[in-house]
């Protein structure tokens, strides 16, 4: 009896000291864990003190928390292009995109890519990457895409810039022994896209510039508006989204968005509330749209071509027949 007391003793003492030396573990964690809390809120005081310190001799101030961030007003918007610091902000939260002025030109000539690589300037043709050779201009400001089956696609930052980018590269061409011609130009009719924050009364707004208007619900979902004293039109749908047709230059498309907007909000629908994704569309939406009015508007745009260059291209027409 006395052994078996014993044994029970010794496993007793045996447990009382490993619940010690855990609980001086765990104590020791507790002690370290405190002392990193300390020493973490020591370092940010004394980083805050040093910030503090320099920006009072720099002479600047703190940056703002991002909750105190200016906000756009509906008073920015419609005033976009009066405060020019304040534009890229307006752009992004309109998601305002402009596109590049295009010009699609058939020149009825192969050309030797390879070759043209070495002989110009300003070239890079990857044909393992992409099938074209491009190509940059400076006098006018372009760039082109030229294909060995003799299509050119020129951009430039107006419709004019753009189509003489093509014709000075055939212009070269020609001196190169080739005979290119600037046949059956076609342009980009979307030369720019935006959303609005909210939803718009089409029929409010067909009712007060109907002189201007094309408007037809039964058959399409959006209203066609005649920008006065000028040849832009403005695709408007009623979930806020607009397409810029038919600009020139990036001046007469930054004009009209300026003659546009205040016109959108005072016709702004109230009663429809969407979220801002759903207003905007997705990709393809927003392709079917710009298709469908390149297909409808893309023949109104036609380039005058001056006489003696119209009369020489004739010349080159009956030649080839």
């Amino acid at each position: 009896m006395a052994i078996s007391r014993n044994r029970h003793i010794d496993k007793m003492f045996k447990l009382t000291r490993s619940i010690k030396k855990r609980v001086g573990l765990l104590q020791g964690c507790h002690k370290t864990e405190k002392k990193m809390q300390r020493e973490s809120s020591e370092n940010l005081k004394r980083k805050r003190q040093l910030q503090a310190e320099n920006n009072k001799e720099l002479g600047s101030v703190s940056p703002l928390p991002l909750e105190n961030k200016s906000i756009i007003s509906d008073f920015d918007i419609l005033s976009i292009y009066s405060d020019i610091s304040k534009l890229s902000a307006i752009e992004e939260h309109l998601n305002l995109l402009y596109r590049p002025f295009t010009c699609f030109v058939k020149s009825r000539c192969n050309y030797k890519l390879y070759e043209l690589e070495c002989l110009l300037s300003n070239t890079r043709y990857e044909p393992h990457k992409h099938p074209a050779l491009f190509i940059r201009h400076s006098n006018p400001s372009s760039s082109l895409r030229v294909y060995d089956n003799g299509n050119i696609c020129s951009q430039g930052y107006s419709y004019d810039g753009s189509a003489l980018g093509a014709k000075c590269f055939m212009n070269t061409m020609e001196q190169l022994g080739y005979s290119p011609m600037f046949y059956h130009p076609k342009f980009n009719v979307v030369n720019a896209t935006f959303c609005m924050p909210f939803c718009i009364n089409l029929d409010n707004f067909y009712l007060e510039y109907r002189r201007d208007c094309l408007y037809n619900p039964e058959t399409h979902p959006y209203l066609i508006y005649k920008v006065p004293d000028s040849s832009i039109k403005l695709a408007i749908f009623p979930m806020g989204y607009v397409y810029v047709l038919l600009s020139s230059n990036p001046k007469s498309t930054q004009k009209v968005i300026g003659h546009i907007l205040p016109l959108l909000y005072r016709h702004r629908n109230l009663e429809l509330i969407t979220e801002r994704e759903l207003s905007s569309g997705d990709i393809n939406f927003k392709l079917l749209w710009e298709n469908e009015f390149q297909k409808a508007y893309q023949d109104t745009l036609k380039y005058y071509m001056p006489k003696e260059q119209h009369q020489q291209q004739q010349r080159q027409l009956q030649l080839k027949l």
